[in-house]
């Protein structure tokens, strides 16, 4: 059952994802499904570029895809859809970051 959301920004997604990734086009398939009921803005990052090299490093992710919500590691590897629909509804409960 959907609750009304009093969060009234966008969350920001960022995926980090690496070419012939069949877990990243799964959590891509994941995040676009989930921003049809919440309110996400979902930007891609090439595991490649210097960006995406850096966010692995940072957050120690020992493989793609990497899932950073509002700038907090979500996971990595296969998504669990289940935790990401958790964490979008605590962030929307709660209004702001």
């Amino acid at each position: 059952m959907n609750t009304p959301s009093t969060r009234t920004d966008t969350i920001e997604v960022i995926l980090v994802e690496a070419d012939a990734c069949h877990l990243c086009e799964d959590a891509k398939s994941a995040l676009e499904a989930m921003a049809a009921e919440h309110r996400l803005q979902l930007r891609r990052v090439d595991l490649s570029s210097v960006e995406g090299r850096a966010i692995m490093r940072s957050t120690r992710a020992p493989m793609p895809p990497i899932v950073i919500i509002d700038g907090e590691l979500l996971g990595w590897g296969r998504l669990s859809r289940g935790k990401l629909r958790r964490r979008l509804e605590q962030l929307e409960q709660r209004g702001s970051r």
